[in-house]
């Protein structure tokens, strides 16, 4: 879910830096990198990492998260991330979904996840850069208390009787003596939809999803129901008219026709945003969205002599 990604390239490092343990004299010993999981709110794990040598001690991060990332020295000051590991004594990665908190005093790394509001685990790499090569360690973080849907807030309904005409054609002969009924179904292949989209292109809540409501055509009207499952940046489908519904068609004796079937969609639209929570943090924020909603009302054909 969400937001950040965290960069695991990293790990093509672990194979690429030829790291002896033989060097690691008087300081514990260590494989090429640890692995290590935390719960999500609140989890804790204290480290004892090799100093001797060190001289960068990061979190890995694409170029597009490492805003989120805050290295602090011993008295609180924010500096660079490329300070020497002697300075830095504090990683704060922070955002909307998650928090962790990575506390540095001598040998020992006081590793916690203050929240995590992604529905998956969400996977950390922490680097230490030495002298004479780099060691990692892999931090998982759990998942912990989810975002809450405060509300959907909507502005008001725009409505178009015409939104939509979907358009087909059907050919019949017939070479008898007498006129014969064809049968067509204009509404079987034709179906109502729903469609919320997030304000931009890659937004998280793309794949989420939610129960919320949405323009729904009900006796005859637009309404604002409540509907289970939407996931924004697709398309929801459902059943419109009754899709059995038979049109008959009589076709002249020794006669070919072209029928033009054209389904009309009434349409509504609105905008709005949806509020969530992260009731660890206790923020609230919102994404804005349009919702898009369509429903096949009625047909109209027409019949015309094949040429």
């Amino acid at each position: 879910m969400k937001s950040v990604y965290v960069s695991l390239f990293a790990f093509i490092a672990i194979h690429l830096c030829g790291c002896n343990s033989d060097i690691f004299i008087d300081e514990p010993d260590w494989d090429d990198y640890k692995d290590i999981t935390v719960e999500g709110d609140g989890g804790e794990a204290d480290l004892i990492i090799p100093t001797k040598a060190l001289e960068h001690f990061s979190i890995d991060a694409m170029s597009e998260s490492e805003k989120y990332y805050t290295y602090y020295n011993a008295q609180g000051d924010i500096i660079s991330s490329k300070s020497p590991a002697s300075e830095i004594t504090r990683i704060v990665f922070d955002t909307r979904f998650s928090k962790l908190e990575l506390c540095k005093d001598g040998s020992r790394v006081a590793v916690k996840s203050i929240c995590n509001t992604n529905d998956y685990p969400s996977n950390y790499v922490i680097r230490l850069e030495y002298s004479y090569g780099v060691r990692f360690i892999k931090l998982t973080v759990q998942p912990g208390r989810p975002l809450r849907l405060v509300e959907v807030a909507y502005d008001d309904m725009v409505i178009d009787d015409r939104a939509k005409v979907s358009s087909f054609r059907d050919g019949f002969t017939n070479n008898g003596s007498l006129p014969q009924i064809f049968t067509i179904y204009p509404y079987l292949n034709e179906l109502a939809s729903v469609l919320v989209e997030p304000d931009y292109r890659y937004s998280w809540l793309q794949g989420e999803r939610f129960d919320m409501p949405v323009p729904m055509y009900v006796n005859g009207e637009w309404v604002m129901m409540p509907k289970k499952g939407i996931r924004p940046g697709d398309t929801f489908k459902y059943d419109g008219p009754d899709r059995f519904t038979e049109i008959n068609i009589e076709v002249p004796e020794y006669s070919s026709v072209n029928v033009f079937t054209d389904v009309v969609y009434s349409g509504a639209k609105v905008s709005g945003c949806m509020v969530f929570h992260n009731e660890i943090l206790d923020l609230t924020f919102s994404e804005d969205i349009k919702v898009t909603s369509l429903y096949p009302v009625s047909h109209e054909i027409r019949i015309e002599d094949k040429k």
